[in-house]
């Protein structure tokens, strides 16, 4: 049969297994040399870059559809369809991490003289982009790390920083996590804190930013200050990337000299 016989839904049909085979001929027979496709994010005014896009698609993502519906009104299908794939090269700005992924589509495909000229689609690429990044993982092992220092579960950090960890930290030198955990473990000694989460959110490079409020009790000897029971509380601002979940880097600037005010340190000019 040929395309100018068959209905819109029927020459859908025919795309979409051309689609998930990448069979481009019979794609480039049921789609228009002028085809214009008005899809945010992507330029697609012609029947060869719309191919190039969906050899990309498959490159970049092994992406096949699965029609979940499909309405015809004539010259005019539309269709709602369940896109899969895995993520085998960059996508979104997202490096390939090999995750299979899932997101749905809607359009409206436009038919003149058996082949399809025109399209309307809105992804949920910002859903697929959440399934390719590590940002709510990543921010998730960052949490976990701040309630193991709240609760003193000090072993639990061993499996949420990864092999040669390096942190960044004006106040001190640390080489490695024992050395870290060590001192945690004596400024709990000596100032009883507790780590209040103001924010927590992802960034670009597999980095999770935190803001911090410390409040805590002076119970021990602490700059070389005698404990003097004072309520004490301070800031800090820390940057943690992660790689495969870890922790392997930290950035910090915590509001030590307000601290060492608070307890009577000097402070050099």
């Amino acid at each position: 049969m040929s395309n100018a016989h068959r209905t819109a839904a029927d020459l859908y049909r025919t795309f979409l297994q051309a689609f998930n085979d990448a069979d481009y001929d019979t794609v480039r027979s049921v789609i228009a040399p002028g085809f214009v496709d008005h899809h945010p994010g992507f330029e697609i005014t012609s029947q060869d870059t719309y191919l190039e896009a969906l050899v990309e698609a498959h490159k970049t993502l092994a992406i096949h559809g699965e029609l979940l519906d499909i309405i015809d009104s004539g010259d005019k299908v539309v269709t709602r369809v369940r896109l899969h794939g895995v993520h085998q090269g960059p996508v979104l700005g997202v490096e390939a991490t090999g995750r299979q992924a899932q997101w749905e589509t809607t359009e409206i495909w436009q038919v003149a003289d058996g082949v399809f000229t025109e399209r309307w689609a809105t992804d949920d690429l910002l859903g697929l982009k959440a399934q390719l990044t590590q940002d709510e993982a990543n921010v998730a092992v960052v949490q976990r790390v701040s309630d193991a220092v709240n609760a003193h579960r000090y072993d639990e950090l061993n499996e949420l920083f990864g092999p040669g960890f390096v942190d960044h930290n004006p106040a001190w030198d640390v080489e490695s996590l024992s050395e870290l955990k060590g001192i945690i473990v004596a400024a709990h000694e000596a100032l009883d804190f507790r780590a209040d989460l103001d924010g927590l959110y992802p960034a670009e490079g597999q980095r999770v930013i935190m803001h911090i409020t410390f409040t805590g009790r002076h119970v021990g000897r602490f700059f070389g200050i005698e404990p003097t029971g004072k309520e004490v509380s301070w800031t800090s601002v820390e940057v943690y990337r992660l790689a495969d979940g870890k922790v392997v880097e930290r950035w910090t600037q915590a509001d030590t000299a307000g601290l060492m005010a608070q307890l009577g340190v000097p402070i050099p000019n």
